[in-house]
């Protein structure tokens, strides 16, 4: 009797077990949210740019089995500015930040080493940005600053290692170069940089 209640144990854990391994296999997309927030460099600064910027990133990721994922990201940039206007002998010190918020598609590939995954990635999507204008009125020596919104495509590239302490906190680092053909009146050159980011991501399932 006691040997059938054994027998019948087993045969439930061997079944349960089995059933739990197939589903793992079976579950192909892991759904996760990202969030981070780190510094931006401008490539091509000159005197009127400062020598960084801030950068936010928010992303919704989809893992398709152990290596490939896609992500869509909504990101902010902010880079500071200071430049100097010139009129009628007079000299005006104006200082800003030169806003952009970047929306698209990322697709990459990761490498898993236990606890540890480094991942690379190439995406596109529209960079919407504040263009600063500096305006005057005819015969006046005044001068104001105001802003225009243009909006571009832009590209970036980029690669990160995260580290699991658990399952629903994972730390990671990230390095991106970003490239969008925006020139402003105070800078005279694209905004194209690299963001250096500190976050973490969490699971949705």
């Amino acid at each position: 009797m006691i040997k059938h209640w054994v027998l019948i144990a087993f045969s439930l854990v061997v079944s349960l077990s089995s059933r739990a391994q197939f589903d793992y296999k079976e579950k192909k997309l892991l759904f996760y949210f990202n969030g981070g927030v780190g510094y931006y460099l401008p490539l091509t600064a000159q005197t009127t740019l400062s020598e960084r910027g801030s950068a936010s990133s928010f992303q919704f990721q989809v893992d398709y089995k152990a290596h490939l994922f896609g992500r869509f990201y909504f990101d902010q940039y902010s880079i500071a500015f200071h430049t100097k206007y010139t009129q009628n002998g007079f000299n005006t010190q104006l200082d800003g930040k030169v806003p952009t918020t970047a929306i698209g598609l990322d697709v990459g590939y990761g490498w898993h080493f236990h606890r540890f995954s480094a991942y690379t990635y190439t995406g596109a999507g529209l960079a919407m940005t504040d263009i600063p204008v500096l305006r005057s009125e005819a015969g006046s020596s005044d001068a104001y600053l105001s802003s225009s919104s243009r909006s571009s495509m832009a590209l970036r590239v980029g690669c990160g290692v995260n580290f699991k302490i658990n399952r629903y906190f994972i730390p990671y680092f990230e390095a991106q170069y970003m490239s969008f053909p925006v020139r402003t009146q105070v800078y005279n050159g694209d905004l194209d940089g690299i963001s250096l980011q500190v976050g973490f991501k969490t699971p949705l399932q």
